[in-house]
């Protein structure tokens, strides 16, 4: 008996510990949304100040290059920035939307994460694929948790990504994401969609990742399936409606 309220006891100190992790992180990404807003007017301005230089007629070529670069990254980080300013949004909107440049804003946000694990990111997408209705954000949402899930499980050896879209048959597109990590062993691979099921260390995973994502996908009228290979590797293959 005695045993027995242990163990509920310290159930409740990991769900607690959870709950905070979770609030906290909750936290990080308000304030990261306020940072990414005040980028927004320093960015326009090197932006517009780029372009003025770069219409000038006495600037030399050398100059010229440089300043056409800070343009082209300051761009970059401007459409970034409104894409998470869009991202972070709390509304759920159904509208048309891209699964092609969904799949790369999702990709270019995680380039820093996938070079620093020297993953190697491929991309083949179908760009015949036609408009989707869905909300936007939860389809990044899917997407980021997915991929995030994939780098991680890649965190010391390194690998391939590669990323595919196609249609599924007349009115659904389908997202593949496949990885060459060490894989889900069989035993396990049938409990990683649980709520608070994870295999990651301490503060790095949450177990509601791969369940929120389960969720989102069904939420907007689609399917998961996961596949492993004995030998390595995990495939996840997402499906979703052309129109809800």
């Amino acid at each position: 008996m005695t045993r027995n309220i242990l163990q509920e006891r310290h159930i409740d100190a990991d769900l607690l510990q959870q709950l905070a992790y979770n609030e906290k992180m909750a936290e990080l990404g308000k304030i990261s949304a306020s940072v990414v807003h005040e980028l927004n007017a320093p960015l326009s301005v090197i932006i517009s100040a780029s372009q003025m230089i770069m219409r000038e007629q006495d600037v030399p070529e050398f100059v010229q290059e440089m300043i056409a670069r800070i343009n082209s990254e300051a761009q970059r980080l401007s459409q970034l920035t409104r894409g998470l300013l869009s991202y972070s949004s709390y509304d759920q909107v159904t509208a048309e939307a891209d699964l092609n440049l969904t799949v790369n804003f999702i990709l270019d946000f995680l380039t820093f994460e996938a070079s620093r694990r020297a993953v190697v990111v491929m991309r083949q997408l179908d760009h015949r694929l036609p408009l989707i209705q869905t909300d936007s954000n939860q389809l990044k949402q899917i997407l980021l948790n997915i991929v995030m899930n994939a780098l991680q499980a890649m965190e010391t050896a390194g690998g391939t990504l590669l990323v595919e879209t196609a249609t599924a048959g007349d009115d659904q597109v389908r997202v593949t994401i496949s990885d060459s990590g060490p894989g889900i062993p069989p035993e396990v691979i049938e409990r990683i969609f649980d709520r608070y099921f994870t295999t990651k260390k301490s503060g790095v995973g949450t177990g509601l990742g791969l369940f929120v994502t389960r969720e989102l996908v069904i939420q907007l009228g689609g399917a998961i399936r996961v596949s492993s290979g004995a030998e390595g590797g995990t495939t996840f293959i997402v499906t979703l409606p052309i129109a809800p």
